[in-house]
């Protein structure tokens, strides 16, 4: 699950739970059920932005001049980091 679609499923979490629960029967289950559904989405969606940090311009050119290959490490190095991109979205 994205970090998109975790803040969209949360955002339906919270207007759920600020809606008028008296005409629910067992209010009080359903209204905790959400707010532990809310907890857990929170940790998962910061959770989520912790794991990537992507590489600034100084940390591409530091590693092109570490690896000595000029535009090929760069450009090794860019692939790699579109391919973790897309694997942490």
């Amino acid at each position: 699950m994205n970090i998109e679609a975790m803040r969209q499923a949360r955002n339906a979490f919270v207007w759920n739970l600020n809606t008028d629960l008296d005409n629910i029967s067992s209010c009080e289950q359903w209204a905790n059920m959400l707010r532990k559904n809310i907890d857990a989405l929170d940790k998962a969606i910061a959770d989520a932005e912790l794991k990537w940090v992507g590489l600034t311009d100084e940390d591409l050119e530091f590693w092109t001049e570490e690896l000595g290959q000029g535009e090929l490490g760069r450009g090794v190095i860019r692939a790699v980091v579109d391919h973790l991109k897309k694997k942490n979205t």
